[in-house]
């Protein structure tokens, strides 16, 4: 059996403007996706100053210290592109307590009583210094790059 020819016609027709307007409905939430996305609305990047100041306003005061404590104490010590490195001061001497190295990059102690870390990559090498400033470890960090 045929089916009539203006039955046909209807029924593409009927699917034609259901394909298009299934083709407008994705583009305008496309559309409106994008702006949002694209700075459509009128926020702002915060810059590294303003993320720095956010953060210090919301970081919860330090931990109180708990008794029969020794009195050491333990910070983060930047590494350069090559890492982070735990340090504790401890009787006025600093110590590793542990390196976090960046991807692509291998920790090495050196043989000073745990005051240096070697941080290595392919391409850059990064030797980070620690000392106790007020009881407090900080660091420098020399970078070089391998030729």
């Amino acid at each position: 059996m045929s089916r009539p020819p203006a039955r046909t016609g209807v029924l593409i027709a009927l699917w034609l403007a259901a394909a298009a307007g299934a083709m407008l409905l994705g583009l305008s939430a496309v559309g409106s996706i994008g702006s949002g996305l694209t700075g459509g609305g009128s926020t702002q990047p915060l810059s590294a100053e303003d993320v720095d100041a956010r953060l210090a306003v919301a970081a919860p005061p330090p931990p109180a210290r708990p008794a029969g404590s020794t009195g050491a104490q333990t910070a983060v010590v930047p590494a350069g592109p090559a890492g982070t490195v735990l340090a504790r001061c401890s009787g006025g001497a600093p110590s590793v307590v542990s390196v976090n190295p960046a991807q692509g990059f291998e920790a090495s102690g050196d043989d000073d009583g745990g005051a240096r870390v070697k941080l290595e990559s392919e391409e850059v090498e990064v030797r980070v210094t620690l000392r106790c400033e007020g009881g407090r470890p900080t660091g420098t960090a020399a970078v070089e790059q391998d030729d």
